[in-house]
């Protein structure tokens, strides 16, 4: 029996939220698996018609609120459609015409496929399905596996706009917190707040704010929502962990600002976590050793005696 399509909300009402599982709960899932799925999560928003909001990628599975623009889509001219193709699938694709036939010939629409194109790259489940089918090509045929990886399809709740938007996204940030992973929420690499506070630019790039200025790094904005967050991770749940009273505290103290402390721990996080630092002899090896294609090392201080390079970004 065909799957009925998803039942889906406009943008003018809200966002969705996206949980998926690996098969057999297994935790399968390092630093260098969420990186490259926080990649092909950059590579896809560009573009669909999907406005990311909040991520967490866990080592068994992931949590993201998106919302669909369909207001957007349905305005877009057939140059728009095509280029934001082409950033999923390389600059010299073209997308199909039509429909496949099962001998592998195409069916042409009357239209050339510019309504099918609008349809696939405005579906949020378009989006997913790419993001999944994505990470278990590679994890597949880096692992030397077969089979399927993911257990299901992924399960989504729609999110009313506003405040339970907010809310959602807190919960989502909160997981490793409540996982008892770390002790605070940036202390998350694989996070949207992880990632504000280590990397704003890149934040900036691949996040979508629900309220104005939410990831400009140590704006007004993010300072809120860092605030919320908190408070909403002081609040003791069942027997999981939560974010002690102190810290809390020295959070509103700072009107959920970063301390200048925590703004340099956080940054030099970000240059370090996921690098190799040391001779060039070192770097090649690492690079070796990770099955990585040679990327040339910079150097890390004046002379020619430290190099880094990253080890973990595909």
């Amino acid at each position: 029996m065909a799957r009925l399509p998803r039942s889906w909300t406009s943008e003018l009402s809200g966002s969705f939220h996206i949980i998926s599982r690996v098969a057999g709960g297994e935790r399968i899932f390092g630093d260098e698996e969420k990186e490259y799925f926080l990649l092909l999560l950059e590579k896809l928003s560009k573009g669909f018609f999907v406005d990311v909001h909040s991520f967490c990628i866990l080592d068994n599975h992931f949590h993201i609120l998106a919302t669909e623009r369909d207001q957007q889509v349905r305005k877009a001219s057939k140059r728009e459609l095509i280029r934001r193709y082409q950033e999923i699938f390389g600059k010299e694709s073209q997308p199909p015409p039509g429909s496949y036939e099962r001998d592998g010939t195409v069916l042409p629409d009357e239209d050339d496929g510019l309504e099918r194109l609008r349809s696939r790259l405005g579906s949020i489940s378009r989006f997913t399905q790419e993001l999944k089918q994505g990470l278990s090509r590679w994890y597949n045929k880096r692992s030397k596996r077969r089979g399927y990886l993911w257990a299901e399809r992924f399960k989504g709740v729609i999110v009313g706009k506003g405040e339970a938007q907010l809310v959602c996204s807190a919960y989502i940030d909160l997981n490793p917190i409540r996982a008892g992973i770390v002790k605070w929420p940036e202390d998350y690499r694989w996070s949207s707040i992880g990632l504000m506070s280590r990397d704003p630019k890149r934040a900036r790039r691949l996040l979508s704010p629900l309220s104005p200025e939410r990831v400009t790094g140590e704006g007004g904005g993010y300072s809120l929502y860092r605030l919320f967050v908190y408070e909403a991770g002081g609040i003791k749940k069942d027997n999981r962990a939560a974010i002690s009273e102190k810290k809390v505290q020295e959070v509103r103290r700072l009107l959920g600002r970063l301390g200048l402390g925590d703004q340099l721990r956080y940054r030099m996080r970000n240059l370090t976590e996921g690098h190799a630092i040391g001779s060039r002899e070192l770097i090649e090896q690492v690079q070796g050793k990770n099955r990585r294609r040679h990327i040339k090392p910079r150097n890390l201080t004046e002379g020619e005696s430290l190099f880094t390079t990253r080890v973990l970004k595909l």
